[in-house]
């Protein structure tokens, strides 16, 4: 059995392969190359007709065409995917010998050499984890916690609660009036590396009324922080973690927040953010921002609130809208380029035949698989340039706070 490492689709490679096995298995496939070898003679014998240097006919090439067809479009063998990317593995058979063969060579080549890139420039494992992985798995928190609208049911960890307007009302009612009391600072908020640190206003004066689970409740700011943060850090996290491990691929639910970590670790050093923090931070931020709209309404500020309301809703359309390159274009031009060299398989047992033309076509065919595993290679050194450049931003969270290095927040002006 041969091995091919798919870098692009697996599944559309192995259907690809599969139509190449059904064509190759019918008569029509071999009354295609002696159509070939037939025109391949006539190629031949007028060649030798126009040649005047007295080299005669070229019977060699015809051998070696047939030679060739022979050994490798006759045969069929077994030959398994994997997908350079999940590891899952297909199995397809009666697969044409020589892009089988070709193509597991150069594919392991490509793959292995990936591997060493991946050593040889540092970069997180590509092979095994995809294309700036430690990226994307930042991108996805975030995208993906964006507004009551993303979180769903996670917004309820518990019966009859509520954390946007929890949230929301703490901050409107408790922060900012404590930045209005000139006893917190937006800029500490913002650069503060626990999330909920960061709003917390202790107070048994100024109350609000937060959502923890079963009814309403209105409460000392002191109170309500506590409470809030019981909830945050227990059912409300445990329900992130769940809402984010379909995006983000991981196996369990617990295994959410060390997918994040090693995103953090890969691009910033290991332990200089807290993977949790940032989730929790993620979530928490577009509450922060409802809370500062309500309290520019609370002071009848409302071209401040429409204004900070037009500029959230604008970078949540931004975001939803956007995927990445390499999901949007790199990856799917990949998958089909591969497949199409695997599937003009066929057409050039046809062209081999045709004597030295084809031979050579045939070489062009092969150096296309080389080429293709390049790819990988090459992305290993593109992906080391992309963690690179993001490090030192990466590395600024630990001192600046998760909620300043990664947002920009328009800041509430003072209602005193």
């Amino acid at each position: 059995m041969f091995e091919i490492f798919s870098v692009g689709d697996s599944a559309y490679l192995q259907a690809v392969l599969n139509a190449i096995a059904m064509i190759s298995g019918t008569g029509d496939y071999r009354t295609a190359a002696a159509v070939g070898g037939l025109i391949g003679v006539i190629i031949v014998m007028l060649r030798a007709l126009l040649q005047w240097d007295g080299r005669g006919i070229r019977y060699q090439d015809l051998l070696l065409a047939y030679v060739l067809w022979l050994m490798l479009y006759a045969p069929s063998v077994r030959v398994s995917i994997e997908d350079a990317y999940t590891g899952s593995v297909v199995v397809v058979d009666n697969v044409p010998l020589g892009p089988a063969v070709v193509g597991s060579v150069m594919s392991n080549m490509g793959y292995r050499t990936t591997r060493l890139f991946e050593q040889g420039f540092g970069t997180p494992s590509m092979t095994g984890n995809g294309f700036a992985d430690s990226l994307q798995t930042l991108t996805a928190v975030r995208k993906n916690l964006l507004s009551r609208v993303n979180l769903g049911a996670a917004n309820v960890p518990n019966a009859g609660s509520d954390m946007e307007t929890s949230f929301a009302n703490y901050v409107r009612e408790c922060t900012l009036t404590g930045v209005d009391l000139n006893q917190k600072s937006v800029d500490a908020i913002l650069r503060d590396a626990d999330p909920l640190n960061a709003i917390r206003f202790d107070s048994d004066i100024y109350m609000t009324q937060i959502y923890v689970g079963g009814q309403p409740q209105t409460k000392t700011c002191t109170d309500a922080w506590a409470d809030l943060s019981i909830v945050a850090n227990g059912n409300f996290a445990t329900a992130l973690e769940g809402l984010l491990q379909p995006t983000l691929g991981v196996p369990a639910a617990a295994d959410t927040v060390p997918k994040i970590q090693d995103a953090f670790d890969a691009l910033a050093g290991p332990g200089v953010v807290d993977a949790a923090d940032y989730m929790l931070m993620s979530a928490i931020m577009p509450m922060f921002e409802k809370g500062v709209i309500g309290r520019h309404e609370d002071g009848l500020h409302w071209n401040k609130a429409a204004m900070v309301e037009q500029a959230i809703q604008q970078r949540n359309t931004q975001w939803a809208a956007e995927q990445t390159l390499f999901a949007k274009i790199v990856r799917p031009m990949m998958a089909f380029i591969e497949g199409l060299s695997y599937a003009i398989a066929p057409i050039m047992a046809f062209v081999v035949m045709l004597g030295s033309v084809g031979i050579r076509m045939n070489i062009g065919y092969f150096s296309m698989l080389l080429w293709i595993q390049l790819w990988m290679p090459i992305l290993a050194v593109v992906s080391a340039m992309l963690m690179q450049s993001v490090s030192p931003v990466s590395r600024s969270m630990s001192k600046c706070g998760v909620m300043d290095s990664c947002h920009t927040v328009s800041q509430p002006e003072s209602n005193a």
